[in-house]
């Protein structure tokens, strides 16, 4: 029989490069992996023209396609998390110590639906009593999808030609919320500081008291194509455990990367994570699966909090991760 032809875009990490290189197929499937690590142009070309039949979405984009009745099914595949609470940058100007300081302030971001946003909403209205509408949200871009829930928060757009970066170092905006790294102009500036300059011990004692790593994109699959081949579902999930497999035993030889500590780090972080941290299971992700959902909902981004199993291929909600293909053979269509 001859295989399914399956177009994945996925953005490259160690986890996902044996897919991208080929050395990992799907069982009845012949995978054409586009490497897009370009996030925005990714999820825009699946929101707006469904261009993939497999794509790595954002976990909140996924909820507002799904809240305006678009036919994405989620797999337990989360490829890209990360902790938040240390991209959350103040204005020196604003003299900005503690959550509560936020209070009544102008806080930029790339748009109020991206997912990293919805994650820092979270802990700042559980954690430590700031909702959404106790402060003002600068937007750099038009949203994505449009909000489809009850928002009670204030939105501004950007001033045209501005960016959010260069308002927080004047000391235009009070705080700001980065997507990934240190932006440039931060390093060793004393115009601008993190709200948690501990975040790593911040974000570790978040972890032991949620057991949250968030989750930022989920892989996502058109309707029509798991309806059509029922089986997809557990062949992708077999594939993406297998290359996230291979990237694990990488990462356990000792030289595998030119950080003088590296070992050492990486001891840490099992201490705490396990030795995955990037579980593709539903046993192990579902309650921060639920904690996305909540506060999607509670934050007006969809208008109406979705159950996790209702959003997600029914046929992976019980399939166990142990290292291997579970379950034998995958049955194909007749």
């Amino acid at each position: 029989m001859a295989k399914l032809n399956v177009t994945v875009a996925c953005g490259e990490y160690d986890r996902t490069r044996a897919l991208i290189a080929g050395r990992v197929q799907a069982e009845g499937a012949d995978l054409n992996v586009l490497n897009i690590s370009n996030a925005w142009a990714r999820h825009q070309r699946m929101l707006m023209h469904e261009e993939f039949d497999v794509c790595e979405l954002s976990t909140s984009s996924f909820l507002l396609a799904r809240d305006e009745g678009r036919e994405f099914v989620g797999l337990p595949v989360f490829p890209y998390r990360m902790f938040r609470h240390g991209y959350v940058w103040c204005s020196a100007k604003a003299a900005i110590r503690t959550p509560a300081d936020l209070r009544g302030k102008r806080i930029g971001v790339g748009m109020y639906q991206i997912t990293t946003a919805i994650w820092v909403r979270g802990f700042l209205q559980h954690d430590y009593g700031l909702r959404p509408e106790d402060l003002v949200w600068v937007t750099e871009l038009p949203e994505l999808v449009p909000l489809r829930g009850a928002l009670r928060a204030a939105i501004e757009p950007l001033p045209p030609g501005r960016s959010c970066e260069e308002m927080l170092l004047s000391g235009e905006l009070d705080a700001y919320i980065a997507v990934e790294g240190t932006p440039l102009g931060f390093r060793a500036n004393p115009a601008v500081h993190r709200l948690f300059p501990d975040y790593r011990a911040v974000e570790m004692e978040y972890f032991r008291r949620t057991r949250c790593f968030p989750i930022m994109h989920t892989l996502v699959v058109r309707r029509r194509l798991l309806d059509a081949h029922p089986w997809l579902a557990v062949s992708l999930v077999d594939a993406f455990r297998a290359s996230k497999r291979e990237a694990l035993a990488q990462a356990s030889f000792p030289r595998a990367s030119s950080l003088a500590w590296y070992s050492t780090y990486q001891d840490a972080e099992r201490e705490l994570l396990g030795d995955d941290p990037y579980p593709y299971n539903w046993a192990d992700t579902r309650h921060v699966i639920d904690a996305i959902c909540a506060y999607s909902h509670e934050q007006g981004i969809v208008g109406r909090r979705f159950a996790p199993e209702e959003l997600f291929a029914s046929s992976t909600l019980d399939y166990p991760e142990k290292g291997g293909q579970q379950g034998g053979r995958i049955q194909r269509d007749a």
